[in-house]
C-alpha cells in the first residue's frame, strides 16, 4: 500500500479507536455548555444587576461563565475521558490547565474562522454549526495529542521519578511564593488592613519623637513614652526620614522585609535539613507566610516582624552550624549575644528567658543529659551570651537621658506589671480564666490560620514516630516547647507571645508535608472555600450600596479563581499539600481586596472635607488609646484630638468654636445637621449578639458604618 494511502488508513484507524474517549468528550461538553449558560444567566440577572451598562454586565457574565464552565470540562477531562493517560495525570495542574485554555482557545479561532468562511456560501447559523463541529474536533485533537498526550515512563529510575516530581511542583510552589509577595505588598498603605491596636500607639510615639528631633528620650503620651525600647521607633524614624515622609507605607515596608527575611531563615533550614531539597525548603518558605499571624503581624508597624528575625536568627544559626556551633566556647556564644541582644533592644529584656530557655535545653540534649558535660563545656558560653545580650540592651539606659522613665514606665509597668495576677490566684489563673494555659495551646492554632488542621496532622505524625525524628526536629520540637513553657509563667498569656516558634513550626510542616495526612490539607481548602464564598457574599452586599465599581476590578475574578484553584487541588491529590499554602495565601489578598472599598475613594474624606479642616481642631472618637492616629492620615492638615468613643463629648470650654468633630452613625442614616462630608467604614469589636445577626443574615447593620465630620458646637455634651 502506497504511503499516502497508508496514512489515510491510519487516520481512519486512529479517528476509530478513539470513538469512545470524544463519546465522552462530548458528554463533558454538553456539562460544561448548561454550567456556561447557567452561570451566564445568574451572574447577569442576580449578580452583575449593579452594573449599568448592559454590555460589560454581559461580558463579565460571559467571562465568569466561560470560566467555571472551561474549568468544569478540564476536570471531568482529566479524570474520566483521558483516566487511562496515568502520566498525563502527574503533569503539573496549573501547566496543563492552562495547555488546556490554549487548547480551547485555539478552537475558538477555528470557529470564527470557518464560521465567518462559510457564511459566503450558506446562512450564518449553519455556517456556525459547521464551525463548532469542525473547532470540537480540532479540540479533541489538542487535548488528545498536547494537553493529555502519553509519557512514557518505562525504564525511569526512582530518582528520576523524584527529580520530576520536583521540577513539577517547583513552579506551583515558586507561583505560591510571587503570590505572596504580592499579597504582603498589596494594601501596605491602607488604614484597613489586619493589625493590632499597638500599632498606632508606636505611630504616635515615632511621630512625635520626630517632631522632637531627637534620637532619645522617646516622646509621647504621658506614661507610655517608654511602652517598648527604642530600635522600632529608630527603624521608623529612619523610614519616614524624621517624618518628612510620613506615610503608612514608609512606616510599614520595613515590617515586610523583616518578615520575609524570616521566611528566607525558613526556606535554608527546611533546604538544609531535608537534604538539600529546593521543594522543601520553598515549601518551608511558603508555610510561614501563608500562616495567619504572620500575615497579621508581619506587615504592620509592631515589633513582632524584626522580634522574630532576631529570636529565629538565634536557633538558625546553631543548626546551621552544628555541631560546630555546640562545641564553640567564644565566636558561636558572641554571634548568638549580638542576635539576642538585639531581640531584646527591639521587644524586651523579657526575650532572653525563652531564649535561654531553649539554649540551655538544646545543649542538654545534644550532650545527653549529662549535666557535668553541660556546666564544663556549654553553661560558660550560654552565661556569656546572656551577658552580651543584656549589655547590649542596657545601651538603651546608657544614652537615654532619663533612665529612671524607662525603669517606671517600661521595667515595672510594661514587663513586671504583667506577673501580677488580676484574678487573685496564679494558678487558678493558669488554669481556669480567659488567659489559661488551654487557650494559649489553643494559640498555635490559631496562629497558623488556615493552615490548623495540617498543624494538628504535624503533631500526630511526629508524636506517632517521636523516637525516629531526626535530630534537628527534636530541637525544633524543644525550642517550640521551650516558648510555650516560658510563656505560661506571666499572667497576661497572649498567642503573640508565641509568634517567635512559628518559624520552627514552618520547617518541620515542611519536611513533613508528605506524611501528614492528606485530609488535613483537604480541610484547610475546604476552609479556604468556605471563607472564599462567605467574602464573596459579603463583597456582593456592599456592592448593592456602594457600586461594583467601588472594588477593583480583578476583584471577584480573584475571588472565583481562588476558588477554582482550592476545587482543583482538593481533585488532585497529588498537588492537594502544595497548593493548600498558596490557597490560604489567596484568601489574605481576596480580603486584602476586599479591604481596599474602604480607602480612597468611599473610605476616605473628599478635597472638601480635607480644606475645611486644615489647621482646624478635628475630636476623633478613641476606642483604645491613640485611635485618633488613623484620623492624622485621614485629615493630615488638621489638629486631630481624641475623644472616648461612645463617652462624653468634649465640653464647650474645651472645644473651640471653630472645631469640627467626627462622629460614627449607621451606614443608612440621613446627614447630620451642618455635615460637611463623610466616609464609609468597617467596624470591628463586635459583641456575640452582632456576629450572630452578621451570620444570619444582617450584614450591613454591623460590618459596616458612616463617618461624618461635623461642627463640634452641633453636638450637645453628653
Amino acid at each position: 500500500m502506497n504511503r499516502p494511502l497508508h496514512s489515510i488508513f491510519s487516520v481512519i484507524s486512529w479517528g476509530w479507536d478513539q470513538r469512545h474517549r470524544f463519546f465522552k468528550f462530548g458528554i463533558v461538553g454538553l456539562s460544561g455548555i448548561v454550567i456556561n449558560q447557567a452561570a451566564i444567566w445568574m451572574f447577569y440577572e442576580h449578580v452583575f444587576t449593579t452594573v449599568l451598562n448592559l454590555s460589560l454586565r454581559l461580558n463579565l457574565s460571559m467571562a465568569v461563565g466561560i470560566l467555571l464552565s472551561m474549568t468544569n470540562n478540564f476536570h471531568w477531562n482529566r479524570r474520566w475521558t483521558w483516566q487511562d493517560r496515568k502520566r498525563a495525570q502527574e503533569l503539573p495542574i496549573v501547566h496543563q490547565y492552562l495547555q488546556y485554555a490554549a487548547a480551547n482557545w485555539a478552537a475558538i479561532v477555528v470557529q470564527v474562522t470557518i464560521t465567518n468562511l462559510l457564511t459566503k456560501w450558506m446562512p450564518y447559523l449553519m455556517a456556525n454549526l459547521f464551525g463548532i463541529g469542525v473547532a470540537c474536533v480540532a479540540n479533541f485533537i489538542l487535548n488528545d495529542l498536547w494537553t493529555y498526550r502519553h509519557v512514557r515512563t518505562e525504564g525511569m529510575d526512582p530518582e528520576a521519578a523524584q527529580l520530576e516530581r520536583a521540577r513539577m511542583a517547583m513552579p506551583l510552589t515558586i507561583s505560591g511564593l510571587i503570590l505572596g509577595l504580592c499579597t504582603y505588598l498589596h494594601g501596605l498603605g491602607s488604614l484597613h488592613i489586619l493589625r493590632n491596636g499597638d500599632e498606632l500607639v508606636y505611630m504616635h510615639l515615632t511621630r512625635v519623637t520626630s517632631m522632637a528631633r531627637q534620637w532619645l528620650p522617646l516622646q509621647g503620651i504621658p506614661g507610655m513614652r517608654n511602652t517598648k525600647p527604642p530600635l522600632l521607633f529608630w527603624q521608623g524614624l529612619v523610614s519616614t526620614d524624621w517624618g518628612s515622609h510620613w506615610s503608612v507605607v514608609a512606616l510599614r515596608w520595613p515590617s515586610v522585609m523583616w518578615t520575609f527575611g524570616t521566611a528566607l531563615l525558613c526556606g535554608l533550614l527546611g533546604w538544609r535539613l531535608s537534604g538539600r531539597d529546593l521543594l522543601k525548603g520553598a515549601l518551608a518558605a511558603l508555610f510561614y507566610l501563608a500562616f495567619f499571624s504572620t500575615y497579621r503581624y508581619g506587615r504592620p508597624y509592631l515589633t513582632n516582624p524584626p522580634e522574630t528575625f532576631w529570636v529565629f536568627a538565634c536557633f538558625f544559626t546553631i543548626l546551621w552550624w552544628k555541631p560546630r556551633s555546640f562545641d564553640s566556647r567564644f565566636l558561636f556564644p558572641t554571634i548568638l549575644g549580638v542576635l539576642a541582644g538585639m531581640a531584646l533592644l527591639t521587644k524586651s529584656f523579657a526575650q532572653l528567658l525563652p531564649i535561654g530557655v531553649g539554649l540551655s535545653w538544646w545543649h542538654l540534649h545534644v550532650r545527653g543529659w549529662r549535666l557535668a558535660s553541660f556546666v564544663r563545656h556549654s553553661l560558660p558560653g550560654i552565661i556569656w551570651t546572656a551577658l552580651l545580650s543584656l549589655g547590649i540592651f542596657s545601651l538603651w539606659f546608657v544614652f537615654d537621658p532619663e533612665p529612671a522613665a524607662i525603669w517606671r514606665e517600661f521595667v515595672m509597668g510594661e514587663n513586671v506589671g504583667k506577673m501580677a495576677s488580676s484574678g487573685g490566684s496564679w494558678l487558678k489563673g493558669l488554669l481556669w480564666s480567659g488567659d489559661s494555659v488551654w487557650s494559649l495551646g489553643g494559640s498555635w492554632f490559631f496562629n497558623a490560620g488556615l493552615l490548623a488542621f495540617p498543624l494538628f496532622g504535624l503533631m500526630v505524625e511526629c508524636w506517632k514516630h517521636r523516637r525516629t525524628l531526626l535530630d534537628e526536629e527534636r530541637l525544633l520540637w524543644i525550642w517550640v516547647f521551650a516558648i510555650f513553657i516560658v510563656f505560661c509563667i506571666p499572667s497576661q498569656r497572649s498567642g503573640r507571645y508565641l509568634l517567635e516558634g512559628m518559624p520552627a513550626l514552618a520547617v518541620l510542616l515542611a519536611m513533613r508535608f508528605e506524611h501528614v495526612g492528606r485530609y488535613a490539607f483537604v480541610m484547610s481548602l475546604g476552609g479556604v472555600i468556605t471563607v472564599l464564598l462567605s467574602l464573596g457574599w459579603v463583597s456582593l452586599l456592599l456592592a448593592r450600596e456602594v457600586g461594583m465599581q467601588a472594588f477593583p476590578w480583578w476583584h471577584f475574578p480573584l475571588v472565583v479563581g481562588a476558588i477554582a484553584f482550592a476545587v482543583m487541588a482538593i481533585a488532585r491529590p497529588r498537588w492537594t499539600a502544595i497548593c493548600s499554602a498558596t490557597a490560604a495565601l489567596s484568601v489574605f489578598l481576596s480580603l486584602s481586596s476586599f479591604l481596599s472599598v474602604f480607602d480612597a475613594p468611599l473610605g476616605t474624606f473628599d478635597t472638601v472635607v480635607t480644606e475645611a479642616t486644615a489647621g482646624r481642631v478635628v475630636w476623633a472618637p478613641e476606642k483604645f488609646r491613640s485611635v485618633a492616629e488613623t484620623h492624622r492620615f485621614l485629615l493630615p492638615r488638621a489638629v486631630v484630638r481624641g475623644y472616648p468613643a461612645g463617652g462624653k463629648v468634649p465640653d464647650a470650654p474645651i472645644r473651640g468654636p471653630n472645631d469640627f468633630m467626627v462622629i460614627q452613625q449607621p451606614l443608612h442614616a440621613p446627614a447630620p445637621a451642618g455635615a460637611i462630608g463623610s466616609r464609609i467604614d468597617i467596624t470591628s469589636r463586635h459583641k456575640a449578639w452582632q456576629i450572630w445577626e452578621m451570620a444570619t443574615g444582617s450584614v450591613q447593620k454591623h460590618l459596616f458604618a458612616r463617618e461624618w465630620v461635623v461642627p463640634a458646637g452641633s453636638q450637645p455634651a453628653r
